[in-house]
């Protein structure tokens, strides 16, 4: 199951500070689409917009065709949206798969007095819904780790953590800002197996914010680039690599000032500005 994304000429103002300008862009069912720009581009607006939390001055987001403009934000995850944000915020005492269970929370049926009760039907409801996490924890690798305590993981632990629990609400579309930020490079390839995984296997539409060139090169089978709220670029990942527009917002116009080794951690080779 997937969703697409669709992000029609949005515009965000704060005050008199324009953060979003005509933002457009399509993410098709059962890809991995990259948002990218330099820092304050407006990756983060846009994923706020997408998901609720920020209501645009103007334009329109669909999920699989549905506006959702207007929508608050457990409307728009009741549709299937699905998000881990960048600030990790978990319990720390409480075990990992308490943590993730938090993600089960729009699909239990059973209210407040039916939980408080322990009626027969409710144990049975969460029973299953543990059953399920335990298969998520499993999948992002965390299923020797369900009992211990959140905070006594990892910063790579706990983010898997975070992810973990944006998948527990079986999302058919998942937003993930900056899954890696801040991880050692075997960290960083195991979230990055988990997010390819995270498609090919659950068939998840994935919609990636992240700094990591080398990873979203690899990645990002389509990438949108922003700069001051706009987009400048929109494409394939060898298109952006090479798109003079691109290169201008990461390195400045002045060829004579661009360093090889920061073209690289971008993803660009010097060979394509010729």
């Amino acid at each position: 199951m997937s969703a697409s994304i669709e992000v029609r000429e949005v515009n965000l103002r704060f005050g008199g500070v324009q953060v979003l300008d005509r933002v457009s862009f399509t993410v098709e069912p059962g890809t991995i689409h990259a948002v990218i720009g330099p820092n304050g581009a407006g990756k983060s607006s846009t994923f706020n917009v997408i998901s609720g939390l920020y209501r645009p001055s103007s334009g329109s987001v669909l999920v699989d065709g549905v506006d959702v403009t207007q929508r608050r934000p457990h409307e728009i995850a009741g549709l299937g949206l699905g998000r881990a944000f960048q600030n990790i915020a978990l319990v720390p005492h409480a075990p990992v798969i308490d943590n993730i269970m938090v993600g089960r929370h729009r699909l239990m049926r059973a209210g407040f007095l039916g939980s408080a009760l322990g009626l027969p039907r409710v144990r049975r409801e969460e029973t299953a819904h543990r059953d399920r996490v335990v298969e998520i924890a499993e999948f992002v690798g965390l299923g020797g780790q369900l009992h211990a305590p959140a905070g006594s993981l990892s910063y790579g632990g706990r983010k898997k953590i975070e992810l973990a629990r944006a998948l527990a609400s079986e999302p058919r579309a998942l937003l993930l800002d900056e899954p890696v930020a801040g991880m050692p490079a075997h960290e960083k390839r195991e979230i990055a197996g988990v997010v390819r995984a995270i498609r090919d296997a659950l068939g998840t539409t994935v919609l990636i914010v992240e700094h990591d060139m080398p990873l979203i090169m690899s990645q990002a089978e389509r990438i949108t680039v922003l700069d001051f709220g706009r987009v400048i670029a929109d494409g394939t990942p060898d298109e952006i690599q090479q798109d003079p527009a691109v290169i201008a917002a990461y390195l400045g116009e002045d060829e004579s000032e661009i360093d090889t080794e920061v073209m690289s951690q971008v993803g660009i080779e010097k060979e394509h500005r010729a």
